[in-house]
């Protein structure tokens, strides 16, 4: 039997139209996470470590969310991660050569939540000497 010039025996009409179906849903998806009409849909923070050791155990606590970093090298960032709503400052725990450290706000009085976007929470230390260093925390929009 001959083919036409949009018939083929290879696939049928239900075949097309199931993985046209398929990539129309994935593409859906994929147009639906993170950034909408050129604008980020929902806030994203990572962390940059702004000092000169490791720091492991990182956890981030802004608004309702906490979230894990993890290890962060020495003068790197984390991946970004999506919190609910967050504030220009958050609550940090982490650890750096073996010595734990962290930064508690006494609350959120007062302060307006951030709009949707990317933003890096610059974390360092005050002191090169662990022993007398204190956390200092900076926010930054990308």
């Amino acid at each position: 039997m001959p083919t036409g010039f949009f018939y083929s025996n290879r696939f049928s009409l239900t075949s097309i139209m199931k993985i046209s179906g398929i990539l129309s849903l994935l593409f859906l998806f994929l147009c639906s996470c993170g950034i909408q009409d050129g604008e980020p849909d929902g806030i994203f923070i990572r962390v940059q470590n702004n000092s000169d050791v490791n720091f492991t155990g990182v956890i981030v606590q802004s608004g309702n969310v906490e979230q894990a970093f993890g290890e962060i090298p020495a003068r790197t960032s984390s991946e970004y991660e999506e919190f609910e709503y967050a504030f220009r400052y958050g609550a940090v725990w982490l650890e750096a050569e073996g010595r734990d450290f962290s930064l508690i706000p006494i609350d959120y009085v007062g302060e307006i939540p951030l709009r949707d976007g990317f933003y890096t929470y610059r974390i360092g230390l005050s002191s090169a000497n662990l022993t007398d260093a204190t956390l200092v925390f900076e926010l930054v929009e990308d």
